[in-house]
């Protein structure tokens, strides 16, 4: 049974979710955890591939969705972290917003996951200001010159040459 668009917002986005004032904060981050299981679910597990094109347009048309896919991706495994920001350019996404935690998860990760977050980085269409880049080409100084021959340096260099596009 193909994905329609009402079920998918029905499955991700429950308007009672989003309108309901919680008593206390465990309901609502309880919550918003099954909705971002939700959102990794229908990305990552393999049951989903043949949906996966509505999954993305979806998650494009809808901020909060796309909201909750840098939540996920900030708090998902290896595997499904690599598969999360491979939908953010799959989805054609501007992740601009989250330019410091795609920066971060390419000088921290390891390179598969590091080269999925620099393809999205080099997929954002929004402004980042010279502050940001300043500030994100400092953190990629400290740590980029004994790495710099190796191929996370590679990825580092053309993080560097992108932030520097930006000053």
């Amino acid at each position: 049974m193909p994905l329609n668009r009402d079920l998918l917002k029905e499955k991700l986005l429950d308007p009672k979710a989003y309108n309901t004032v919680y008593i206390n904060i465990e309901d609502e981050n309880k919550a918003k955890k099954e909705q971002m299981d939700i959102i990794i679910e229908l990305i990552c597990d393999e049951r989903h591939k043949k949906d996966r094109v509505q999954v993305l347009a979806f998650i494009k048309k809808e901020p909060k969705a796309a909201e909750l896919l840098m939540t996920a991706i900030g708090e998902a495994g290896p595997i499904d972290k690599k598969k999360l920001l491979t939908a953010c350019w799959e989805a054609d996404l501007d992740c601009t917003p989250h330019i410091e935690m795609f920066a971060d998860i390419v000088m921290k990760e390891d390179f598969p996951i590091a080269m999925e977050a620099l393809t999205s980085i080099e997929n954002m269409h929004g402004l980042i200001t010279t502050t940001q880049a300043e500030a994100i080409l400092n953190k990629i100084m400290e740590i980029y010159p004994p790495i710099a021959d190796t191929p996370k340096g590679h990825l580092m260099a053309d993080l560097i040459e992108l932030l520097r596009q930006w000053q």
